[in-house]
Formats: C-alpha cells, sequence, structure tokens
C-alpha cells in the first residue's frame, strides 16, 4: 500500500506558492499517492499555470485531481454559452480571459479534462476507509449516493454535523472560518479540511498525508 497519501487544498492560481508546497512534498510515485480536491482556477493571476500543470500530469496513476466547485462554475459557463455567469462573479474573469487567448481547439482540450474529472474517491488503507471529494458530504446520505451539487457545495451541513465512520477529506471552506484565524488544516476524528485560503494575503496552499497527519504548507 502507499507509504503516504498526500491530501492538497484549494490552490485558485496561486501557482508559486503551489510550486513552493509541490517541492516540499519530495512526491514518490512509486510509494505515495497525491490527491488534489479541486479549485485549481480563478482568484489568483496564475490560475492557467496550475491548470495546465493538472491537464499535463492526467495520465499518472499515483496522482488522483478531483473537480471543485469553480471548475463546475467553468463549466456551467461555457456549457451555457455565458449565460449561467456566476462564475464570473467569483473569480473566474481571470481564468476566463486566459482561456479566451486560446484558440478554440485547445480551449475545448482544457474544458474536457476539467468534465473528466471526479466528484470523489474512495479508498481503504492502514484498516480505514477515506473519501475524497471537494467540499464535503451531507451526513443523512450515504456516501455511494451523494449527489454531486453536495460534493461540491456544501459547508456547514457537513463540518458541524458529520459523524460517521469514515474519514472525509475536504477542502472548500477556509479552516480560518470554521475555527477562527487558525492557518492550518483541520484534522479531527472523521474529518480532514485542507482548505486554508490560498488567495488570501494571510493564506497558505497545505497538504496533509492523512495517514499521518502531518501537514505541509507553502513557504
Amino acid at each position: 500500500m502507499y507509504e503516504r497519501i498526500l491530501a492538497v487544498g484549494d490552490i485558485h492560481g496561486e501557482w508559486d506558492k503551489f510550486l513552493s508546497l509541490y517541492r516540499q512534498l519530495d512526491f514518490n510515485p512509486e510509494k505515495d499517492l497525491l490527491v488534489f480536491l479541486g479549485d485549481y482556477i480563478d482568484r489568483g493571476a496564475r490560475s492557467m499555470d496550475a491548470l495546465i500543470w493538472m491537464y499535463e500530469h492526467r495520465q499518472e496513476k499515483a496522482i488522483i485531481m478531483l473537480r471543485g466547485n469553480h471548475e463546475q462554475m467553468m463549466l456551467d459557463y461555457y456549457d451555457t454559452n455565458g449565460q449561467d455567469d456566476i462564475w464570473l462573479q467569483n473569480g473566474g474573469d481571470i481564468t476566463a480571459d486566459a482561456l479566451a487567448s486560446l484558440d478554440g481547439g485547445t480551449q475545448r482540450l482544457y474544458l474536457d479534462f476539467v468534465r473528466s474529472l471526479p466528484l470523489a474517491h474512495h479508498l481503504r488503507a492502514n484498516n480505514r476507509d477515506y473519501f475524497f471529494c471537494h467540499a464535503g458530504v451531507d451526513p443523512a446520505v450515504p456516501l455511494d449516493e451523494q449527489a454531486p451539487e453536495t460534493l461540491l457545495w456544501i459547508r456547514e451541513r457537513f463540518f458541524d454535523h458529520y459523524t460517521g465512520e469514515t474519514i472525509v477529506v475536504a477542502g472548500h471552506t477556509n479552516t480560518a472560518y470554521i475555527e477562527p484565524l487558525t492557518p492550518l488544516p483541520i484534522i479531527r476524528r472523521n474529518m480532514i479540511l485542507v482548505d486554508t485560503g490560498s488567495y488570501m494575503h494571510y493564506g497558505h496552499i497545505s497538504c496533509v498525508d492523512v495517514l499521518s497527519g502531518r501537514i505541509w504548507q507553502d513557504c
């Protein structure tokens, strides 16, 4: 099995922070599993760099990339020919401008890649079950029946009320909003929350080895 299972929180186009974090991980695809929890794009100035990196690593078996709500908003925008423009109001204008500079075929290449990203990943390691998703889960619904909207958008109902035994690993909600002003991921008995506000002036991109609880952040 894996020596480390590394879960990386929201990147949001903070390319320099991502590179700083990634170099520290010393990721070994022969021994490790690397799980990205979504929201690679928007808000940060170098969203396209993050998207390109994910695309270029899409076939690596030791890397799992999940879809976040910002990737979903992007798809909804293009699928409706711009009618569903909530994406642009949430930092998507930066990514949209970058995509607009590409030819149509290349643009479709990246959109099809994002469309292929799964919403969740479930595995068992060291006699524990782990469920990875972007936002969290509805405590009243079995894990294999979670609605896409829940996996992409849920907040308080998940982290205030989930009591299951499976460890849910998620991003989406800045941990400083859950435990005021904490700069670190939150590790509880049955959940690991990894979004530490990458695009904010005090924020970081964080990674947690879900097996050991070790934390890395950009510096």
